[in-house]
């Protein structure tokens, strides 16, 4: 870990080299442990420490950019040069306003020292309870346990000087019979925050019910979502159209529902949905600035099933004459809603699931790819843990089922949602609080192998 003086110095050191109009240097920093485990044991384990110099150079309305982690002295003058260089060659973008100003970003608390220390050891015997809990029914146990400290830092040369440090820890468990198959995941910057047995819990349970599934008719069925399969659908909104770089594009799902600059959109959900981004709240993935040292600020995408509004970069927001909302999330690409929260309601999973006559219960999809961005239509199948509901009532475990839905389409579809929400990290920097749904009906197309 650098630390706050030593990287703001880097960065500043760095800044004085450059001969550009103006500059901004974006500081990347991980150290990272990891065990992987199959077999009911630990095959690898890995440390990683990393910090990488991200730089972008302007001169009138062109922009250059270079990457370096050689932090030498000749390493980052090079870079330096190599960014300025490439904006001399890069043609000149009309739409482009220059770095953003600075502005100061509130302080998160993000960073517990007993997850900045957790040894190979203490991952052991996280893994080793997980293992045990398989070994119990047979199973076979894989995953992997990871925890590290995350660094950004951003300096340039209109004053901008950022820096935030923040713990991160993961788990993931694979639990496999002959016949079936189960998956749980759990994320926070708190260790303590994962309930390690209750996630192998999870995991043994989908695979032990799921054993010797029988295959049921494609077709439309009511369903209700367990907590990862609506990340899945918050992922991919966000992916697909939750950025105004895709809404000026005219390639969003937002396109057909957002009104014209401020105001409100048109309803395109059901009521019970509400989603918004708010990239500073401990209760998700806190992060106070984005990767321009711009304060990220919360971002009602959608009240009450109504769209409101895509997230900003500098660049999106002075195509529209409007101000970044912080949502620049990697040195290059579009603006990414990254800290996502859905509103919850006031069904427990057990009434979701006591109010449907006849349907599907889906606790995960899976390897789940874009058929066509307006609308968000995705293609995907449920995988490990999905079962039938008969009368209110989990009769018994089905084939895994291919389907072609617009996720748009299925939170229309809402019917009632979960009283309890769940934080999913899916990568360091980008993550969800969502609840579990009833959905009126979801399109399957058809029974996988």
């Amino acid at each position: 870990m650098m630390g706050r003086e030593a990287a703001l110095a880097l960065l500043d050191k760095a800044l004085g080299y450059s001969k550009a109009q103006e500059t901004d240097i974006f500081l990347g920093a991980q150290d990272l442990g990891l065990s992987r485990f199959a077999g009911g044991a630990i095959h690898q384990n890995v440390a990683h420490s990393d910090v990488t110099l991200n730089i972008r150079s302007v001169t009138g309305k062109r922009l250059g950019r270079a990457t370096t982690n050689d932090l030498s002295d000749a390493g980052v003058q090079k870079a330096m040069e190599l960014a300025h260089q490439n904006a001399m060659l890069m043609p000149e973008d009309p739409a482009f306003n220059g770095l953003p100003d600075p502005s100061d970003a509130a302080n998160v608390d993000s960073w517990d020292e007993s997850t900045a220390q957790c040894s190979p050891k203490a991952r052991a015997q996280i893994v080793r309870g997980i293992c045990l809990q398989g070994k119990e029914h047979n199973l076979n146990v894989s995953g992997a346990c990871r925890t590290g400290v995350q660094e950004i830092a951003v300096v340039s040369s209109r004053g901008t000087r950022a820096y935030h440090a923040g713990t991160f820890a993961g788990l993931i468990i694979n639990t496999m019979s002959e016949t079936s198959a189960g998956w749980a995941k759990g994320g926070s910057w708190r260790l303590s925050d994962l309930d390690t047995e209750a996630l192998g819990k999870e995991a043994v349970s989908k695979a032990v019910a799921g054993r010797n599934p029988v295959a049921i008719e494609p077709g439309r069925y009511p369903v209700v979502l367990d907590t990862y399969a609506v990340d899945d659908i918050l992922e991919a909104l966000s992916l697909y159209g939750m950025g105004a770089q895709a809404v000026q594009e005219g390639r969003s799902w937002m396109n057909d529902f957002i009104g014209p600059q401020g105001s409100l959109g048109t309803q395109a959900m059901s009521p019970a949905v509400t989603i918004w981004d708010e990239g500073s709240s401990s209760h998700g993935w806190p992060v106070p600035f984005d990767a321009e040292g711009v304060p990220r600020q919360r971002v009602d995408i959608i009240t009450k099933g109504v769209v409101n509004t895509p997230v900003h970069n500098s660049y999106t927001a002075g195509k529209e004459g409007t101000v970044s909302t912080g949502h620049q999330e990697n040195f290059t690409g579009p603006p990414v809603a990254s800290n996502l929260f859905m509103l919850e309601g006031d069904s427990s999973l057990e009434q979701l699931i006591g109010s449907t006559e006849r349907g599907i219960y889906i606790t995960r999809f899976f390897y789940t790819r874009v058929a066509h961005s307006k609308g968000c239509v995705m293609t995907g199948m449920t995988r490990d843990g999905t079962f039938m509901i008969e009368n209110g009532q989990i009769t018994h475990p089905v084939k895994d089922l291919r389907f072609t839905q617009s996720y748009v389409e299925a939170l229309a579809a809402v019917e009632h949602v979960g009283s309890e929400s769940k934080l999913i990290l899916n990568e360091v920097g980008f993550a969800t609080r969502v609840p579990a749904l009833k959905l009126s009906s979801f399109n399957f197309t058809g029974v996988t192998v």
